[in-house]
């Protein structure tokens, strides 16, 4: 794990720095603290499996798990946090009416 290259761990830590401060006026420290976290860890973790799709680098897939899976994070917690649209999509599936 700790053997990728410089360039790896430069790209995280640089992508981690931006994400703990991007919302930092909207946000609460603990929160950004917890998706940038979990943003870092899913980046570690799958960039080796993704890296055979943006050319081989496991550099250009950290950028691109930390981008767009902070927007990914974000999405899913919007989703989650909102009652009635879980509760309306539950109704759909269970096919209970509107």
């Amino acid at each position: 794990m700790f053997s990728k290259p410089i360039e790896y761990w430069a790209v995280l830590v640089g992508m981690v720095i931006y994400v703990a401060t991007r919302d930092a006026e909207r946000e609460p420290l603990v929160k950004r603290l917890a998706k940038t976290a979990a943003s870092a860890f899913l980046t570690v973790g799958l960039s080796p499996s993704v890296a055979p799709y943006v050319r081989g680098s496991e550099v250009l897939a950290a950028v691109a798990i930390m981008s767009v899976g902070l927007i990914v994070l974000d999405v899913l917690t919007a989703m989650v946090q909102d009652r009635e649209f879980l509760k309306a999509m539950i109704r759909k599936k269970l096919g209970g009416g509107k």
